[in-house]
């Protein structure tokens, strides 16, 4: 199914539940804690909106499927926190199911809304939230914090409101992570650059590309085409990225990723290619992660991906394959600007249209999922960002950001960023397809010599026309 066809489908979803509230226009006021809001419906809220009671009445063990989309050792480490959870009580079964990803997962939903064939619990990218609202089948995960009673302030705050909308926590945060460079700290000895050392800003990338290409590298830096990583240069330019306050005081109608920030990092891009000292690859398909295999071949000595992956690569290397490459992390390049990254990762929505004691049941597995122990493993095991602040003194924790300093970097950038409605991040109706057109336009400006301002204009042009058509589909 192609990205307009899913879209489609959720408006049709929207229409076919639109008489019981589901998929609501935009709510410009301000509920007390969090951010702002611009796309949340009204909730239940009541004393039925998550019966965290339930389960002491259930008979026997209530199964909950969870699906998610992680793999390798990504996976692995949540498989195994799976099976710890069903160990430690009889109450709750849990049935995991790999979807493959993120995307399946959010259209696999939205064709459930009408079938009823949905998990109790699924793992979603960060851009899926406003279209999550917009289906009006989750339980808000601040109902269940106020039904039960639950101490949420331990959560990491930035963390917290990413996924906070209209006041109101939609799913509860999962696994955290952001953009961070990697780096061979053998290629900068080579090239007499430090190796403790890595390039903070987009001007120092070029520099440091040009001394690596010197010594024989085919270019010093691995540009992945991820539209994503707009997004969080704007965030670190501490610019917005759509309007209405990022999407968040009310529904985002236009997108402002194209003044001045945006201009200077477009420009980054085509001038890092056209000097050769950058070459891409796409952000999917089977030579997305060419940007990460080609610093083990030693084509490029640095690029940007995600946090996340630091557990796949250093599963890979552990087994021999690191080709002579001493692997550096260092904080995302950007342009200058008081901002900070944004919160990436994936999060966990529940379905409200599960039985109560189902609903009991997976708020305590999701309650589990993000104790301080659970966190801290998850995080040792694969380089997201522990949510809860009281991870970090956990020993597993502590030991591994000893042992892989690499593995900290992700969460200090992130706390050491900004806190504000420009770094909270955007929210957007079809992410998708604001992304789809950034990708576009960065593929046809480096690839067919379009102007960076010229490519950049035209993107807003056509980005802010899937927003505003979204809109007029599922919140006339």
């Amino acid at each position: 199914m192609s990205r307009f066809s899913f879209v489609r489908v959720l408006a049709l979803a929207c229409v076919v539940v639109f008489a019981l509230g589901a998929c609501s226009s935009s709510s410009s006021s301000k509920a007390g804690g969090g951010s702002s809001g611009g796309g949340g419906g009204p909730s239940s809220g009541g004393a039925n909106a998550c019966p965290v009671a339930a389960l002491a009445k259930a008979k026997g063990p209530v199964t909950i499927t969870f699906w998610h989309g992680l793999n390798r050792a990504n996976e692995e480490s949540l498989q195994r926190l799976v099976t710890k959870f069903n160990a430690l009580q009889t109450k709750v079964k849990v049935d995991l199911v790999n979807q493959t990803g993120y995307e399946e997962i959010l259209r696999k939903w939205v064709g459930g809304l009408g079938t009823g064939d949905l998990p109790e619990l699924a793992q979603m990218e960060d851009t899926a939230t406003q279209q999550m609202i917009d289906t009006q089948s989750i339980v808000p995960i601040s109902d269940c914090i106020k039904a039960d009673k639950y101490d949420s302030s331990d959560l990491v705050d930035r963390v917290v409101e990413r996924y906070t909308v209209d006041g109101k926590l939609y799913p509860m945060p999962f696994n955290v992570s952001n953009p961070v460079l990697f780096y061979d700290k053998n290629a900068f000895r080579a090239a007499s650059l430090d190796p403790e050392k890595p390039p903070t800003t987009l001007a120092e990338v070029k520099a440091y590309s040009a001394k690596l290409k010197n010594v024989g590298y085919q270019t010093g830096f691995g540009l992945k085409l991820n539209p994503w990583y707009l997004e969080q240069w704007a965030s670190k330019a501490n610019t917005l990225y759509v309007d209405n306050e990022n999407g968040r005081k009310s529904r985002a109608t236009k997108v402002q990723f194209d003044g001045a920030a945006g201009q200077a990092t477009f420009a980054w891009m085509k001038d890092m290619v056209d000097s050769g000292l950058a070459r891409t690859n796409p952000d999917g398909g089977p030579n997305g992660f060419d940007n990460l295999l080609g610093i083990r071949s030693k084509v490029q000595a640095m690029t940007i991906d995600s946090s996340a992956s630091l557990g796949t690569i250093s599963q890979v290397f552990a087994g021999g394959e690191s080709g002579g490459v001493e692997l550096g992390v260092g904080a995302m390049p950007g342009p200058s600007g008081s901002g900070g990254v944004l919160v990436g990762g994936g999060a966990l929505y529940m379905s409200k249209k599960s039985a109560p004691e189902k609903i009991a049941a997976t708020w305590e597995f999701v309650k589990f999922l993000v104790q301080a122990d659970t966190q801290a493993t998850f995080a040792a095991e694969t380089g997201y960002v522990p949510i809860r602040k009281s991870s970090v003194k956990d020993p597993v924790l502590v030991a591994q950001w000893a042992k892989e300093p690499g593995y900290k970097v992700a969460y200090d950038q992130l706390l050491n960023g900004k806190d504000d409605v420009a770094t909270a991040g955007p929210v957007i109706g079809d992410y998708a397809g604001v992304r789809d057109v950034v990708r576009d336009a960065e593929t046809k400006m480096l690839s067919e010599g379009t102007d960076p301002k010229a490519a950049l204009k035209a993107a807003a042009a056509a980005a802010t026309k899937v927003i505003q058509d979204y809109n007029a589909r599922v919140a006339p």
